[in-house]
């Protein structure tokens, strides 16, 4: 497979270009709790397509899109928008096919809880980006993203060194085999310790097998399509990861009455903002949330009253019955 080798190709152009993708999200909460949500994208066609973030497609959204009209233009925009029902849940991902395993993919839960209360309405919007667990996998990684115009001495080896060793892990190996294993990984990781990444990136198909070679040849063959398959999946999300480098994100919520809490980077009128990018959450969950309420001043009146009619109805029952 030459997923890999190909996104350190588009890392590298990236380097000496503008290229980057814009991503907008509009939400609008209503008062009865359903809400419209937009997506816009704007940029490289190609940068669009792949899955680093999966833009809606399914029948379910309304689409305008010039992503397959003039395809020499320079920048591409991508528009899907639908209503939803209040009960209807948020897609944790908007990638629609199993080619891609739900590991490796890009998560963003979103919750919108509405409760009414007669008096008072209150409306709870949280979003959450899940992180990438970049600094637990490949610190050199976190490094790569924070400063991508100089690269750490390193980083390849590192990410192929996660990628080996966390497919040994993975797979269903004796236990007295894995340590067999593992010593001789550790000893072939050595052997290319000192090797530039320059090399390794323009060798990288046979570092690649050079290093499964080592974890999968003292196996039983059964095992070889599993180790294959972690090892892919391992793969697409370091991919996914370094895709998403250039892109960026701003997210539009409107909540009905007055906010209570949030923690938007503006507030402008209405409407709360939030901008981020990879490094927001290649950590840690990047979570943007929103609280407000109304509150229904003639309703609270209206029923304090019924409160006392029904009690001075109560009371004088009580003293027709003494």
């Amino acid at each position: 497979m030459k997923k890999y080798k190909k996104i350190i190709i588009i890392y590298l152009l990236f380097m000496f270009s503008l290229s980057c993708v814009e991503h907008k999200f509009f939400l609008n909460i209503h008062p009865d709790g359903n809400y419209y949500f937009e997506y816009n994208g704007h940029g490289d066609r190609d940068d669009l397509i792949n899955f680093d973030f999966p833009m809606p497609d399914n029948s379910k959204w309304n689409i305008i899109s010039t992503i397959n009209e003039n395809l020499d233009a320079e920048t591409f925009d991508y528009r899907a928008y639908k209503l939803s029902d209040k009960n209807e849940n948020f897609p944790i991902t908007f990638f629609n096919s199993d080619s891609i395993p739900l590991q490796a993919l890009l998560k963003h839960p979103m919750k919108i809880n509405h409760f009414n209360l007669f008096f008072l309405e209150t409306y709870h919007f949280k979003w959450t980006f899940e992180n990438r667990d970049v600094n637990k996998k490949y610190p050199l990684v976190s490094n790569l993203i924070q400063n991508p115009e100089n690269p750490p001495v390193g980083w390849v080896r590192q990410t192929l060194d996660y990628l080996l060793n966390e497919t040994l892990n993975q797979s269903n190996i004796g236990w007295n085999t894995r340590p067999i294993i593992k010593s001789s990984l550790d000893d072939w990781i050595k052997s290319i310790q000192e090797l530039p990444d320059s090399i390794i990136l323009n060798e990288y198909d046979y570092y690649k097998q050079a290093g499964l070679d080592v974890i999968m040849q003292p196996v039983q063959p059964n095992l070889y399509f599993d180790m294959d398959s972690i090892f892919q999946t391992l793969e697409y999300e370091l991919e996914i990861t370094l895709e998403l480098m250039d892109d960026d994100f701003n997210h539009y919520t409107i909540l009905p009455g007055e906010i209570k809490f949030s923690n938007s980077d503006t507030l402008i009128s209405d409407t709360l903002f939030w901008n981020f990018g990879i490094e927001n959450f290649m950590n840690e969950d990047y979570t943007m949330i929103a609280k407000s309420k109304i509150i229904y001043n003639n309703r609270k009146i209206g029923g304090l009253i019924f409160l006392m009619v029904c009690f001075l109805l109560i009371a004088s029952k009580k003293l027709n019955l003494i």
